[in-house]
C-alpha cells in the first residue's frame, strides 16, 4: 500500500514538472516570436543602426539565462529541498562550506553538484548549460572534492544519495 501512495505521489510530481516545462517552453517561444517581430519592424522601416545595435546586443541571451537559472534553482530545490543543507553540512568541512549571496538559490558550484544529483554526468554537457568552460566545471569539482570532509572518492558518490530515502539507498 505504501508503495503505491509512493508511486502515485511520484507521478503527480512528474505530471506538475511536464507541464511546467511546456509552459516555459511555450513563454520561451512567445519571447523567441516577440524578438523576431521588433527585428523585423526595424529592418522595414530602415532602422539599420538600431538593428545592428539590437543583433550586437547580449542582454537578452543575458537576461533570458537568468531567468533559465532561477526556474531551475527553484524546481531542483523544491524536488530536493534539503540539497543544499545536506550538500555543505556533512560533505564539506565546517570552514569551506558554502555561502549563497541572499538572493540566489543556488551558485555555480551548486548548480554543478545539482546537474551530478540529476544524473547529468557528463562535464562537457555540464558545461554547457551552464555557459561556461570545460576546465571551469573541472576546476568547481576538484575544488568541492579538495573540500570534503568525507574522502575524495567518496564525495560524488554521497551526493548522488542526498534526497534518497534511507530505506531506498544501495
Amino acid at each position: 500500500m505504501r508503495k503505491n501512495t509512493q508511486l502515485t505521489d511520484s507521478n503527480i510530481i512528474k505530471e506538475q514538472y511536464i507541464a511546467r516545462f511546456f509552459d516555459l517552453c511555450s513563454m520561451y517561444i512567445d519571447k523567441l516570436e516577440d524578438y523576431r517581430k521588433s527585428l523585423n519592424k526595424l529592418a522595414q522601416n530602415r532602422q539599420i543602426d538600431e538593428l545592428y545595435k539590437q543583433l550586437k546586443s547580449t542582454s537578452m541571451m543575458e537576461n533570458e539565462l537568468d531567468e533559465l537559472y532561477k526556474n531551475f534553482d527553484a524546481i531542483f530545490l523544491n524536488l530536493y529541498p534539503t540539497f543544499r543543507r545536506r550538500f555543505s553540512t556533512p560533505l564539506l568541512v565546517e570552514d569551506e562550506r558554502i555561502v549563497l549571496k541572499s538572493e540566489d538559490l543556488l551558485n555555480k558550484e551548486l548548480r554543478i553538484y545539482a546537474l551530478l544529483r540529476l544524473g547529468i554526468t557528463d562535464s562537457v554537457k555540464i558545461a554547457s548549460f551552464l555557459r561556461c568552460s570545460l576546465s571551469t566545471v573541472y576546476n568547481y569539482r576538484t575544488k568541492a572534492r579538495n573540500k570534503a570532509a568525507i574522502s575524495r572518492e567518496d564525495f560524488e558518490k554521497m551526493v548522488m544519495r542526498i534526497g534518497v530515502p534511507p530505506e531506498n539507498r544501495p
